[in-house]
């Protein structure tokens, strides 16, 4: 139990958006539930299915099913399917959320890409950003976003909604 726990741990940490999230959910205990879980540790894949719902402070993912593995690097995939796939958390030291949305949430330790798809949407405060596919590096900040689904020649569109700033540089109420 502790090794699953340890592997979700760390990937739930990196999914979280941690240039954004509150910091202090990394330093929390981890809960799962699920309907059924299991762990193969000689291959380093825990799969959890059935209304899994993952919290770490702030955090919360929801999905159907959330298969992770882990090699013997220690490098590790997270891979959240669902209906709808949501995860919130809040922002690091502001009264403000990210929230997201989409069918499949895929994160990778070493690339630090997370890739939300299938009507993707991410939500931080007012602000809301949404395609068929939104690609973002946890160490670098940046967002793609695609209209289209993998393959379709970005055939679709994408929306950014960005809030007004006032004068000071704050965001209007």
């Amino acid at each position: 139990m502790k090794n699953k726990l340890a592997v979700l741990g760390l990937l739930v940490a990196a999914v979280s958006v941690p240039a954004l999230a509150e910091k202090a959910d990394r330093d929390k205990p981890i809960e799962i539930s699920a309907d059924n879980g299991t762990l193969d540790q000689a291959k380093g894949v825990t799969v959890w299915e059935g209304n899994v719902i993952v919290t770490q402070g702030t955090l919360k993912i929801s999905a159907d099913r959330v298969v992770v593995t882990r090699d013997p690097q220690g490098n590790q995939t997270l891979q959240a399917t669902g209906k709808r796939v949501n995860f919130r958390q809040k922002t690091d030291n502001k009264d403000e959320w990210i929230e997201g949305q989409g069918s499949r949430l895929d994160y990778n330790s070493v690339s630090h890409q997370a890739v939300l798809t299938g009507a993707a949407r991410i939500k931080r405060g007012e602000d809301l950003v949404a395609g068929e596919v939104i690609n973002y590096n946890t160490e670098t900040e940046m967002y793609q976003v695609n209209g289209g689904a993998p393959g379709t020649a970005g055939k679709g569109r994408v929306t950014v909604i960005l809030q007004p700033k006032s004068s000071d540089g704050q965001k209007k109420p």
